[in-house]
């Protein structure tokens, strides 16, 4: 009976993709992070400033013409929002120290790309664990406040002008959400500590924000503010809101600021998830 020797034959079809591969890798961080008891309660916290801005509103329609402080404008919105960026930060530390720092650690990247995901499919998969926690303390209950504030009819201006306040209200969400996001995953690529990605996270907004008040009182000239963090994110929400600024220097520096720091992030994650890449 002769023997037929398979040998090797490549493989001569199409490569086929799909467009949500890294929905695969968000949903199992997604999975693993609400397992952890301490992570769920800091969430659930979080929502504390959207039950007490909820009940102003529902205030606002009763007692709201007399009561001035119980009016509805775009600043109670951005102010919600203002609020919330406390909680966004310690949501970023929890949910993206670890997101690319432990599978260094592991050493699971090649894990990852031996099965059929790109780079990008794994960049966009941690990204979209860490952006799907930090919009539900943000943007789901920011809108939802503009709905209710519909519903009950609050004062903050005719029909036109609620699409623009829509508009700062997702602008000004997306723009903490990413800014944080895109960060924190530039520091978890940078080493395999997750507390040290963490804490170098935090070392930035503090450190900057420290070294803005201090320069600020020593040179007296409140335009070097650009220098804090949050205080270029606290700049563009304000020109978002149309809201009167206490900040003094122009929102392009912000602008330019953010950009550099969420790209230098980006090229962080790429070139050091690019390291181990299996190649084809």
């Amino acid at each position: 009976m002769p023997l037929h020797d398979p040998g090797y034959k490549h493989w001569s079809g199409n490569w086929t993709t799909h467009p949500y591969r890294w929905w695969v890798v968000t949903k199992q961080g997604i999975r693993l992070l609400i397992k952890r008891r301490l992570f769920v309660s800091l969430m659930i916290v979080s929502y504390l400033p959207f039950l007490v801005c909820a009940v102003m509103i529902y205030l606002s329609s009763s007692v709201g013409g007399y009561v001035g402080s119980l009016r509805i404008t775009p600043a109670f919105f951005e102010t919600f929002l203002s609020i919330e960026r406390y909680f966004v930060f310690f949501i970023s530390i929890y949910a993206g120290a670890g997101l690319i720092s432990n599978d260094l650690r592991a050493n699971a990247l090649q894990i990852y790309f031996s099965k059929p995901i790109t780079r990008r499919d794994y960049i966009l998969g941690k990204l979209g664990t860490i952006v799907f926690f930090l919009a539900l303390p943000t943007l789901v209950p920011a809108v939802l406040l503009y709905l209710l504030s519909i519903l009950f009819q609050a004062s903050f201006g005719i029909p036109p002008e609620s699409l623009v306040l829509l508009a700062a209200i997702l602008g000004y969400s997306l723009l903490i959400i990413f800014t944080n996001s895109l960060i924190m995953i530039g520091f978890s690529s940078l080493c395999k500590s997750s507390r040290f990605a963490g804490l170098s996270f935090a070392a930035l907004f503090f450190f900057s924000q420290v070294l803005s008040t201090v320069l600020s009182l020593v040179l007296r000239d409140p335009r070097i503010g650009w220098i804090g963090l949050e205080n270029n994110v606290r700049r563009l929400g304000d020109v978002l809101f149309r809201a009167e600024s206490r900040y003094q220097f122009d929102p392009w520096i912000s602008v330019v600021i953010l950009a550099v720091l969420v790209t230098a992030a980006v090229w962080t994650a790429y070139r050091r998830v690019n390291a181990v890449e299996v190649v084809a």
